[in-house]
């Protein structure tokens, strides 16, 4: 299968001649495995582990008030960002006008202020909206050539407040993506950061009318929904406004099998490697039984693709990073029969985490 048809096989209930993969790493973690198999670039290490979700496409964006004020860049890890506002070295302002701060190691970002970290009156701020967003007349024709060549096509919608969420997914839609992905944490590790009852009043009619509105541009467009955390209290909700994809499953919180046994015919599930016990902490046995376990219960049917629960960082072993991939690609799934008839709990909870 290519990586088009086994999305859409996943999708469909389906059971496709591997379960699709999706990479997700720093920049130290693609160094590592790049050394590891002796190649030059992240997209050799993609072809390796048979990475299916390569190709996206975004619509152009222009800040030009902006990029009046910018005065220089970033250096180290984030100097892919490119000229942003420095108030200092390490000190930086964004389009949104949030200012973050690298860490003094280089390896994160840590808030430091935003629009509203003085004010709740949402109206003082310049939204941008769409007049910052560009047309660009060639983006349908590049999505139609990933079709051609059997690439599923993910638009780049990312984290935008609603209202410039609702002009990128329209034109992205436009442009015949398959999926559009909205990021963005809702949950704790035990308890909703919003509560269920505000999210419902809030978050989820912006939803509804954002994914109602841009089937009507494109009525096959598959909506992908983001939240680490656990989020069961509003699975119900995610899936009644039009999500098709729930991810990252962090199985330190929440129970792949057990939420594939109860939506699982409803919702694909996108996720559940253990990033905060068993990629950095297991034995390779421990990554081994993680795979296995995520795939006999969520990927028998269909319905689910392959990756960690989170960006797997520098603290992972690049052995137990390859294993926990190349073990999923090369996994036979026609021996899978039917789901599990008692539901296990995640074996990276066996792991234990030493302070």
């Amino acid at each position: 299968m290519t990586p088009r048809e086994r999305m859409i096989a996943t999708l469909n209930r389906r059971k496709p001649d591997r379960v699709p993969i999706q990479l997700g790493w720093r920049h130290e973690v693609t160094e590592a495995v790049q050394r590891h198999y002796k190649v030059d670039t992240g997209g050799e290490v993609a072809r390796i582990l048979g990475a299916d979700m390569t190709r996206s496409v975004s619509p152009k964006t222009r800040w030009a008030e902006y990029e009046k004020k910018v005065n220089g860049t970033l250096e180290g890890a984030y100097a892919w960002m490119g000229p942003v506002i420095l108030h200092d070295s390490r000190t930086f302002e964004g389009p949104w006008g949030v200012v973050q701060r690298v860490g003094a190691d280089g390896k994160y970002l840590e808030w430091v202020s935003g629009p509203f970290a003085e004010t709740d009156d949402l109206d003082s701020f310049d939204w941008p909206a769409d007049r910052v967003i560009e047309d660009d007349p060639e983006l349908p024709a590049k999505v139609d050539t990933f079709k051609k060549e059997g690439y599923w096509v993910v638009g780049a919608s990312g984290v935008h407040p609603f209202k410039q969420a609702w002009h990128m997914c329209k034109r992205s839609a436009a442009a015949g993506v398959d999926m559009l992905q909205f990021w963005g944490d809702v949950a704790m590790q035990d308890r909703m950061i919003v509560p269920p009852e505000r999210w419902r009043a809030l978050d989820k009619q912006a939803w509804k009318r954002i994914i109602t509105e841009t089937r009507k541009v494109n009525a096959d467009v598959t909506f992908f929904f983001h939240s680490d955390g656990d989020v069961t209290p509003i699975i119900d909700d995610v899936i009644e406004v039009g999500y098709d994809v729930l991810n990252p499953l962090q199985p330190e919180c929440l129970n792949p099998a057990a939420v594939k046994a109860k939506w699982g015919e409803r919702v694909t599930l996108d996720g559940g490697g253990s990033v905060q016990r068993t990629l950095p902490l297991g034995t390779l046995d421990d990554v081994r039984r993680e795979v296995d376990f995520l795939l006999t219960t969520c990927a028998y049917n269909g319905g689910y693709v392959f990756r960690a629960s989170n960006v797997v960082s520098f603290d992972c072993p690049v052995e137990n990073v390859v294993t926990f991939y190349e073990m999923a690609r090369d996994y036979d799934l026609s021996k899978l029969e039917g789901p599990p008839e008692v539901i296990p709990d995640p074996p990276c909870m066996s792991i234990e985490v030493h302070a």
